[in-house]
């Protein structure tokens, strides 16, 4: 993975982790949510590059960041639900 990639992730995680923050009713902070959507991005887009599982377009990097961002911060927000009852 390049530079760019690492960043376009870590922008794409960024974004997704301030929409979650701002959606989410909960006692969960900005950079929490930030931190998680931002390593759920970076982490995904590590796996599906070094499996060579996507190339190295602009667009899928960008996809693949939304949606490790997307699931790691839903199952966050899911076990913390469950964790409350």
């Amino acid at each position: 993975m390049t530079a760019e990639n690492y960043i376009l992730a870590t922008l794409a995680g960024f974004v997704v982790g301030w929409i979650a923050n701002a959606m989410s009713k909960s006692r969960f902070s900005f950079p929490i949510n930030v931190f998680i959507a931002i390593f759920g991005a970076v982490l995904l887009n590590f796996f599906t590059q070094s499996s060579e599982m996507i190339g190295d377009h602009f667009f899928s990097i960008l996809l693949v960041s939304f949606a490790g961002s997307s699931v790691l911060l839903g199952l966050f927000h899911l076990t913390r639900m469950i964790e409350r009852r």
